[in-house]
């Protein structure tokens, strides 16, 4: 087979038609991208080299803990680059421009915090940003609460100038899902039970908040987005966080609202959703989802199931399990990374990815091994 580009392999397999090789994504917690830079893979251009020993250096050296574990992450928005550089064939931007996406950020009671776009203020927690307070507390609030415009395309301008530089690159670009992004509006507790409580309102917020992100969803596409990654975690590890009927109600035709509109305008629809989901498989492929991410190894999901009676539906984007990486054994990893990709890739559209962000705990010998199982995975004619 004639070999294909970046973005014409992953296109083909989210279209499950053939390809010249497996195609792979990478999702990097920032710190762990640090981490294979300076221990692993070092990047090849010099520029990166210096930007993550810089990180690196902030990481280590800044006055409080909290300072040091925020500085890497910036190595999120500068990542694009080396992820290509590691062999992927996609990248992965937020919908929003950066310097545009925080209205505000400072100190309180000596920490850290910013709000963004949306009125929800963040901080740290541990590694990673995280919602510190809600928009919404009350019903109330949530009901009258009302989205910023997102339709100026200067929201999109990372999106296009990295086209221009990288015509042959598959671009995806990230997008609410209703379910799991409310909760930063409303808090998780009050979410799930305002479905039981005030189950109009909840309705009426989703609805409200997927017709805000078809503003992203266009933005992001006529930007040159090939594909829009819709997150929304509906799963813990042992159950879904609702029943299936109330996912009905609720979220199912927000998913399909924004499936038809990405459809509508040429683009790939990818759901992230964590968790045990086999229940929903029928209604995700009915919302029309082209490419599924991740399909946990979890005891409630069973993939080989899943791709003997979806696997002409979806492309499933799984293979490298994050969560057992850093206890296995390089033997076992290779083993685990090579079974579930046979048994992915048997439905005809596969894409290796990690199963979540990949932690900074994963072992370097470990990271190491990941890497060659990969180039072992995804050589052409494998």
């Amino acid at each position: 087979m004639k070999k294909m580009t970046s973005r014409e392999r992953v296109l083909a397999a989210a279209r499950k038609m053939p390809v010249d090789r497996t195609p792979l994504m990478l999702w990097l917690e920032p710190h762990t991208t640090l981490k294979i830079a300076r221990g692993v893979r070092p990047p090849k251009k010099m520029h990166n080299r210096m930007i993550f020993d810089a990180l690196s250096w902030l990481g280590e050296n800044l006055p409080t803990e909290e300072l040091r574990n925020a500085a890497p992450l910036l190595s999120a928005v500068l990542q694009a680059d080396y992820l290509l550089e590691l062999g992927a064939d996609i990248v992965d931007f937020h919908w929003g421009f950066y310097p545009l996406w925080f209205r505000r950020a400072g100190f309180r009671d000596g920490r850290f915090f910013l709000v963004d776009t949306y009125g929800v203020e963040r901080g740290m927690g541990g590694l990673y940003i995280e919602a510190t307070k809600c928009p919404c507390a009350t019903k109330e609030q949530l009901d009258a609460y009302r989205f910023p415009d997102m339709s100026h395309p200067i929201h999109y301008e990372h999106i296009r100038a990295y086209r221009k530089l990288h015509p042959d690159t598959a671009i995806a670009v990230w997008c609410p899902g209703v379910q799991d992004w409310s909760i930063g509006w409303h808090g998780m507790e009050n979410l799930y039970l305002g479905t039981i409580d005030y189950p109009e309102v909840i309705e009426r917020f989703f609805k409200r908040l997927a017709e805000h992100t078809l503003q992203i969803i266009r933005g992001a596409l006529r930007a040159g987005a090939d594909i829009i990654a819709i997150g929304d975690d509906y799963g813990t590890q042992q159950s879904m966080l609702m029943s299936k009927p109330s996912w009905e109600r609720f979220t199912y035709p927000c998913l399909k609202m924004q499936c038809e509109e990405i459809h509508r305008l040429g683009g790939v629809s990818f759901l992230h959703s964590c968790g045990c989901i086999s229940p929903l498989l029928d209604k995700i492929a009915e919302a029309g989802v082209d490419m599924l991410h991740p399909f946990q190894p979890l005891p409630g999901n069973d993939l080989d199931k899943a791709v003997a009676e979806f696997g002409d539906r979806f492309c499933f984007v799984t293979g490298i399990d994050v969560q057992k990486l850093p206890s296995m054994s390089p033997a076992e990893l290779r083993e685990s990374m090579l079974a579930i990709s046979a048994s992915a890739a048997c439905g005809g559209g596969f894409m290796l990815c990690t199963t979540n962000y990949l932690q900074e705990d994963a072992p370097e010998e470990n990271l190491r091994v990941m890497f060659d199982t990969i180039d072992e995975i995804v050589k052409p004619g494998s």
